[in-house]
């Protein structure tokens, strides 16, 4: 905007003066005034074309023939100022640089010609000036001298504006570096919170799996030698013995219902669904069937887990083993009232016989019916498949009895 403002103020003083000149505003003046905007708007919208200042250049050299004329050069120089400013680094870079592995001289001429034009303006000044004498080439002096500085303007102005778009461009992609950078120390810090939960996950799984290997073996064996010390006891009658072991054996069950309880609420903290699919997943395939999992449940109850992971698993294993499938697809999905599970290969399956369902798909419904759902298996689609509906309403109430119920069932 301030560029346009210098321009218009130097039109505004080249009109007063000519009217002043020519003892009023006159056609001549206002032809000239038009002349010289069209002139500029031209260049302004052509820029940074080589034919911009054109326009300007023809007016100026109108100036010749037009004595009033001369006071609009400043303006038309100012606007060659710019426009030179803004066609050097152009022709000076790409379109320079591709003519010059053509031929340099060609290439020159080019630049020299497109150029050219901003300097028109010293025609009709120096023409007055050598032509003219007395207050007329005082006139030619002022404008030859106005012309040059508000030349060198429009050329600072020109290069102000480049380098503010430098600084634009420079500032738009430290933003978007910023933006960058900012994007992924988002990413880092995702994938450390999720690094650290799978590693608290993994330690809970850990200690639950010590405490029920190791404790409750031992406690295992320490209930069956109390109960084999009560019937020794009983059968010789000592009735003091027997009521001791058998208050020592109530003691030892309620330490393992205490374990037991304990292993189950660190196992269930420690369930990640999304792994655990994973590892079945990868796990059944042995590796030698290809296996799109596409899962839509980001968590589940642990005894849920463990059901729909136990069910890929047997699946899986059931199609490599006794069908020609190449792949198969486990999709999971999360509905308002219920999880549901499709497992389906793309091969002939030898289970599709009546007669050779197996121990595998008995267990598979055997598992869904315990937590209140459905498992049905079958041929589909030139393979086998299997669908696996669980609700979600016995976990709605998460009382500590309905707990203790799931997890004897899944024991």
């Amino acid at each position: 905007m301030g560029r346009i403002a210098g321009w218009l103020v130097l039109l505004a003083l080249g009109t007063l003066c000519g009217s002043w000149y020519g003892s009023g505003v006159s056609a001549t003046l206002i032809a000239g005034l038009l002349a010289s905007l069209a002139a500029g708007a031209l260049c302004e919208w052509l820029l940074p074309a080589p034919g911009s200042m054109w326009g300007g250049a023809l007016v100026s050299l109108l100036a010749m023939f037009i004595p009033v004329w001369v006071f609009f050069l400043p303006a038309l120089a100012f606007e060659a100022g710019v426009g030179l400013g803004t066609m050097v680094p152009a022709t000076g870079s790409a379109d320079f640089k591709d003519t010059q592995a053509k031929d340099s001289v060609l290439a020159s001429l080019r630049q020299l010609l497109a150029l050219l034009p901003a300097f028109f303006w010293l025609i009709p000044a120096i023409t007055d000036l050598i032509l003219f004498r007395g207050l007329t080439q005082g006139y030619a002096l002022l404008a030859l001298l106005t012309s040059a500085l508000t030349q060198g303007g429009g050329l600072a102005c020109a290069h102000l504006a480049v380098a503010k778009g430098r600084e634009w461009r420079i500032e738009d992609t430290e933003r978007y570096r910023i933006r960058q950078l900012h994007g992924r120390i988002n990413d880092l810090d995702e994938e450390r919170a999720q690094a650290t939960r799978m590693a608290h996950l993994s330690e809970r799984t850990r200690i639950a799996r010590d405490i029920h290997d190791n404790v409750g073996h031992l406690l295992t064996r320490a209930i069956m030698q109390v109960q084999a010390g009560r019937v020794v006891a009983q059968s010789k009658g000592d009735q003091s013995t027997e009521r001791i072991l058998d208050d020592v054996g109530k003691t030892l069950n309620e330490a393992m219902t205490t374990i037991r309880r304990s292993v189950h609420d660190l196992e269930d903290e420690g369930t990640d669904f999304a792994s655990q699919m994973e590892d079945a997943s990868s796990e059944a395939s042995m590796g030698r069937l290809k296996v799109d999992l596409n899962n839509g449940i980001e968590t589940a109850p642990a005894p849920v887990c463990r059901c729909l992971a136990t069910i890929v698993r047997e699946a899986l294993t059931n199609t490599v083993r006794h069908s020609s499938a190449r792949s198969a697809q486990v999709i999971l999905r999360d509905l308002p009232a219920f999880w549901q599970m499709v497992v389906q290969d793309d091969g002939g399956s030898q289970q599709s016989q009546p007669d050779s369902r197996g121990m595998g798909l008995a267990d598979m419904e055997a598992r869904a019916r315990a937590l209140g759902g459905t498992a049905n298996s079958g041929p589909d689609r030139q393979g086998w498949k299997v669908f696996v509906s669980l609700p979600k309403e016995p976990w709605s109430d998460h009382s500590a009895a309905e707990h203790g119920e799931d997890r004897k069932v899944m024991a």
